[in-house]
């Protein structure tokens, strides 16, 4: 292409973008739409302080909201339904990610839950330090339920039961020796189930 042609072509372009352009400059704010972003395409509606702070809304889909100190979204003052949903995060589709990288991540409520609704939906809370759960009744109940520490695990209680529904109830300890040889493969499999829980050796 000649410099001409290029220059044409780019020239169709910005009257392109040009005619459907608007934008209105107040003292410390400006609104814009239908322009072009560097990072996100075309903007559809920008609301924009002189302090960077606004709301963006992008033809592709994507919106922002940036406040340089902290956003507070407040509802349900008039709510008259406790059962109803004052605030809702709605992710149709995607992930949704909270992230508080230099303070505390607080969840209070009434009640709080934590419900994994896929039909192989996991729930998993990691820690680099300690988790704990402190209540009056704590109940826990699964169809396999596993309990193993790499150190030392202590249970301990007012009355301690340990039931088995379908067959003997076995302790075993690494420092036993085997007294009874038709038990050797019953305890060699209880060891390597126990160690393979706490990842002994890795």
């Amino acid at each position: 292409m000649t410099e001409e042609e290029v220059q044409k072509l780019v020239k169709a372009k910005f009257d392109q973008y040009a005619a459907e352009y608007f934008s209105m400059r107040r003292p410390g704010f400006n609104i814009e739409s239908n322009c072009l972003s560097q990072e996100h395409g075309i903007a559809e509606f920008i609301i924009a302080t002189d302090a960077n702070q606004g709301i963006q809304f992008y033809e592709k889909g994507n919106a922002k909201v940036l406040a340089n100190k902290s956003i507070e979204i407040v509802a349900g003052g008039k709510q008259e339904d406790n059962g109803a949903f004052a605030i809702t995060l709605d992710g149709r589709s995607g992930h949704i990610l909270i992230k508080a990288l230099d303070g505390d991540l607080i969840l209070e409520g009434v009640n709080v839950k934590i419900n994994a609704t896929g039909d192989d939906g996991d729930v998993s809370i990691k820690s680099g330090k300690t988790a704990s759960i402190e209540s009056p009744e704590i109940n826990i109940k699964g169809t396999k339920v596993d309990v193993s520490a790499s150190s030392d695990c202590h249970i301990q209680g007012g009355t301690c039961e340990i039931y088995s529904q379908t067959g003997d109830v076995m302790f075993a300890s690494g420092q036993d020796s085997i007294l009874g040889p038709t038990l050797l493969d019953t305890i060699i499999n209880f060891s390597d189930r126990a160690e393979n829980q706490i990842g002994i050796g890795n």
